[in-house]
């Protein structure tokens, strides 16, 4: 299948990265052009109000609040039998034991994807800077764009595990490391790890195109999200907040905050 190339994916070299200072806030970049390249639907102006990265893109807000759901007189409301306490503790124990995973490295980190306190852009790490540099060049993706994703996804931590259950760098899933032939195990490797976020946003990017708004929102909440949606942002707090701030890391990066 021939994919595509966005203007965005064609840097391959990045500059020896410098240390930035670890208290260098979200707050302090000043952001002069819009990150977003598309409309972004929000409930309300407050929805939007919390992220500086997005002071610059009014024109590109749409504030869509939900629409109330009105009662029908012809719809019967059904009161449904409440379960007892033990029943819904031994359903819950039950959903658990199916659901756990199995036991990872050690030194392995539980983390969560989305942040809900300002970015604080620390340290660009230089250890994994020959992978995500062999990647970028292989997949023709600026290795600033791979880099906004693992500092937001990880922080640099190799061993990383989300709540959900993705791994590594790049926060992949099991179901996504098998899509591209990698074992679960092997999702710890920063090569591999870094070379199958990778090979997942080529194949986004051959879906979405130049849309990156829609190429991150795949990232994160999975390609069905976005066409349930009829192919925009889902809903998803978390999915929101997250292509926000990769994009506003991602800008940051590009005009030398960080490096």
């Amino acid at each position: 299948m021939t994919l595509r190339i966005p203007v965005i994916f064609v840097a391959f070299t990045v500059a020896a990265p410098a240390l930035a200072g670890e208290t260098t806030s979200w707050r302090d970049i000043d952001f002069k052009s819009c990150p977003l390249n598309d409309r972004l639907r929000v409930a309300d102006d407050a929805s939007a109000s919390h992220y500086m990265a997005l002071q610059g893109c009014a024109a590109r807000i749409v504030i869509a609040p939900k629409a109330p759901i009105r009662a029908q007189p012809n719809v019967a409301r059904i009161i449904g039998v409440k379960e007892d306490k033990a029943a819904k503790a031994r359903k819950r124990r039950a959903v658990r034991n199916d659901e756990r995973l199995a036991e990872p490295p050690p030194g392995t980190e539980r983390i969560n994807a989305m942040l809900d306190r300002p970015i604080r852009l620390g340290r660009i790490d230089p250890g994994f800077n020959a992978h995500i540099l062999a990647s970028a060049r292989a997949h023709r993706i600026d290795p600033l764009f791979l880099h906004a994703i693992i500092g937001q996804e990880s922080t640099y931590k190799p061993q990383a595990l989300s709540h959900a259950g993705a791994r590594g760098l790049m926060q992949i899933m099991p179901g996504t490391g098998a899509r591209f032939g990698v074992a679960t195990t092997a999702l710890y490797d920063p090569a591999t790890n870094i070379d199958t976020g990778a090979r997942l946003l080529k194949s986004l990017q051959g879906r979405y195109g130049k849309d990156f708004n829609l190429i991150l929102a795949a990232y994160n909440a999975g390609e069905g999200a976005v066409a349930k949606y009829g192919n925009a942002i889902p809903p998803y707090r978390e999915t929101q907040d997250y292509v926000v701030k990769v994009m506003g890391r991602y800008a940051a990066l590009r005009g030398g905050v960080g490096q």
